[in-house]
């Protein structure tokens, strides 16, 4: 079993493009940070500490963002260039790590519910592998849906459900096909900082074919956010994978 912990942290910067037309309300037209399913485009950047369970570690700088491709419409991008320290992949220690697509569908949502059923979207998330050891493992395709509720005015669940595909990093070989299971608890509190915010983000994900068939993995994600401006956002994630 391979443990890894991570640390992010990042500023970025928040420029409204579009309010969800479908969505009901006033506070469809917010910029919040904590909703996955707000469409809005954003930049931003920050630096990335990953340490491995054989000793080994690397650093990286990533960007990350959002490109709001119409009102109902997100694409969402991460890529990063580190370097790492330990054994390296045929004798690189620096370069290109993992990066990320991910095409984003939002349904009717009506964020005034505070208590229940909101609403859905649809995404496809390509993820490829890197050239740095740790991050070149595998390629991988999604298709899923996202719900999500109200479950008071400090708390929303978002259940993100995906069918995955598994290739080798160049998406030459297909090697299994499975799925994924990752419900995310928002938190609100709405007076520790500006624009504070809590996310608890498991998740499972298992193959039933394949060469990948009957192995799987978990992960948990621990994001504290908040708001240096209007404009401005601030986060600091953690993570577990086993």
């Amino acid at each position: 079993m391979r443990i890894f912990r991570t640390v992010l942290t990042a500023i970025s910067a928040v420029v409204l493009v579009h309010a969800a037309a479908p969505s009901r309300g006033e506070e469809a037209r917010k910029i919040d940070a904590s909703d996955p399913t707000r469409i809005y485009t954003f930049v931003g950047v920050g630096p990335k500490y990953t340490r491995y369970a054989n000793g080994e570690h690397m650093w990286e700088m990533r960007v990350s963002g959002n490109i709001g491709l119409s009102k109902q419409d997100m694409v969402f991008f991460n890529v990063g260039y580190g370097r790492h320290f330990g054994n390296s992949v045929a004798g690189a220690n620096s370069g290109v790590t993992n990066g990320r697509m991910r095409w984003f569908h939002l349904f009717e949502m009506d964020y005034s519910v505070t208590d229940g059923y909101r609403g859905w979207a649809t995404q496809v998330d390509v993820q490829v592998g890197g050239g740095l050891k740790g991050t070149n493992g595998q390629s991988v395709v999604s298709l899923g849906a996202l719900p999500a509720w109200g479950l008071n005015r400090k708390w929303s669940l978002f259940l993100p459900v995906n069918l995955v595909n598994a290739f080798d990093r160049d998406f030459k070989t297909h090697r299994g096909m499975g799925f994924n299971v990752s419900p995310l608890l928002v938190y609100v509190p709405g007076n520790w900082w500006n624009g504070a915010y809590v996310q608890f983000w498991p998740g499972y994900t298992r193959f039933f074919s394949g060469g990948r068939r009957g192995r799987g993995g978990t992960n948990l994600d621990i994001t504290l956010g908040g708001k240096i401006s209007e404009r401005v956002t601030w986060t600091l994630l953690t993570g577990f994978v086993a």
